[in-house]
């Protein structure tokens, strides 16, 4: 048998193999006879060795477990699509209020009882976008309190930060006179468990509507130069406040005041007559 000490996985010998037992499990150090995987083709022998090692289980469960959640078509598990339809995640966390009063421990659950709420994530204060974002929204700020619903706004930015941008006036982008509550996420916690925080540690342009169950109903997702505008926002709570006063089927593109009669069903027999 040819010593064969310095082959690697890179130049597999099938010619000159040890053929020195059945199976090649003479027990010697050529690479036929160490635990491998084919597929790692450029790994060397001491490579291979520490590869064999490894909790291949553990991927394959994983694999399993992917191809389950696509044949479900559930969302991923870092997806903020994953929190649709559940109760909204409760927080604490400091905000700025409309009279630029800062508090410690705003509280949603306690701040929304009762009430629908759109929780609008940004970015960063300062920013080009943002704003013209917020004064759109404050500017329909009675159509969304007509509708029982709460706005709140949330960004990864400091109280401080919020205050200086509520100081700044509108001709050097600042959003004075906002009449909803801005909160600081400052340590992460609530982009994180809302699962909207993208790889700059920023929160992702997100909107999500709650119920007055508490349990949202309603997000989206911007990229970060699409602004938002409160029209869809609107009328998902139209649809929201209807669907609780009435069990009729709302139509595609419903709006509140929309009448909508449900045309009767034809029958098969006059519907292929019809046809012929």
């Amino acid at each position: 048998m040819q010593d064969q000490k310095n082959n690697t996985g890179c130049h597999y010998d099938y010619a000159n193999k040890c053929d020195c037992s059945e199976d090649d499990k003479c027990g010697c150090d050529f690479p036929n006879n160490l635990p491998h995987d084919f597929s790692l083709s450029c790994l060397s022998s001491e490579e291979l060795e520490i590869v064999a090692t490894l909790p291949l289980a553990t991927a394959v469960q994983k694999k399993s477990q992917d191809k389950e959640r696509l044949n479900t078509n559930e969302p991923a598990p870092s997806s903020p699509l994953a929190t649709l339809g559940k109760l909204t995640p409760d927080f604490t966390a400091p905000a700025i209020l409309s009279d630029n009063t800062l508090i410690k421990n705003f509280n949603l659950y306690k701040y929304i009882e009762g009430h629908n709420a759109v929780l609008f994530f940004y970015p960063e204060d300062f920013s080009f976008t943002c704003p013209s974002e917020i004064l759109m929204l404050n500017e329909e700020l009675n159509a969304f309190t007509r509708r029982n619903t709460k706005v709140i706004g949330i960004s990864t930015d400091s109280i401080y930060s919020h205050l200086s941008w509520k100081e700044l006036p509108l001709q050097k982008d600042g959003i004075p006179d906002l009449s909803f509550p801005l909160i600081a996420d400052f340590d992460k916690e609530i982009s994180t468990a809302y699962q909207v925080l993208n790889k700059k540690e920023t929160a992702l342009r997100a909107t999500f509507i709650i119920d007055t169950h508490k349990t949202i109903r309603h997000i989206s997702l911007n990229d970060g130069n699409l602004r938002r505008t409160p029209t869809e926002m609107l009328r998902i709570i139209d649809l929201l406040n209807h669907k609780q006063d009435t069990i009729t089927d709302c139509p595609q593109g419903w709006k509140q005041n929309f009448f909508f009669e449900r045309p009767e069903k034809e029958p098969i027999t006059e519907i292929f007559s019809a046809q012929n």
